[in-house]
């Protein structure tokens, strides 16, 4: 495995820990955390790929956007969700960052049921239905339902997967991965 490969896999994973410690912590992922990720990102691939390398980057950067822009506007997610994603896209290239969101929403749909049944199990059905659902036990429609969890957790865990995958597979060469 290459120093460059270190790097790359030591900044990915960290951003993405310290992303979700962040929006655990605040219910949200700032600015200052993504704009310099997605920023870095692009400089990282324009520093080390010649010629499509920053394309690339630049293509995973819209894709991260892209995916999570319209449950931005539907208010199921948050902007700081769609920012976590556009600048691991930035990192990560169109192709690996499609398979970190896959993982992802896979990975969020299990923790989210793990957290209802254990929440149904300790304080009753009826606590999930009043903080969880939609509509409550009464029938009536609330504006927005609690989030079970930061979508900033399942990114990570994924990130992780993803990265550990490659590394196996391929030899520890991540980073040069991410252009195909």
């Amino acid at each position: 495995m290459t120093l460059t490969s270190i790097a790359f896999i030591s900044v990915v994973s960290c951003y993405a820990a310290v992303a979700a410690v962040v929006d655990v912590r605040l219910h949200r992922i700032p600015n200052h955390l993504t704009v310099p990720a997605a920023v870095f990102g692009l400089m990282f691939h324009a520093l080390f790929f010649e010629g499509w390398g920053i394309l690339l980057s630049f293509a995973g950067l819209l894709v991260g956007f892209g995916l999570l822009f319209l449950p931005w506007l539907l208010g199921g997610s948050g902007m700081g969700d769609v920012k976590l994603l556009a600048a691991l896209g930035a990192w990560l290239g169109p192709t690996h960052l499609i398979y970190v969101f896959v993982v992802s929403v896979f990975l969020a749909a299990v923790l989210a049921l793990g957290v209802m049944v254990k929440v149904a199990a300790t304080k009753g059905v009826s606590s999930v239905q009043r903080n969880y659902l939609a509509k409550g036990r009464s029938g009536k429609q609330r504006s927005r339902p609690q989030r079970v969890l930061p979508f900033a957790v399942p990114v990570a865990l994924a990130t992780w997967i993803v990265l550990a995958w490659l590394t196996m597979s391929q030899g520890g060469q991540v980073f040069e991965l991410t252009l195909h």
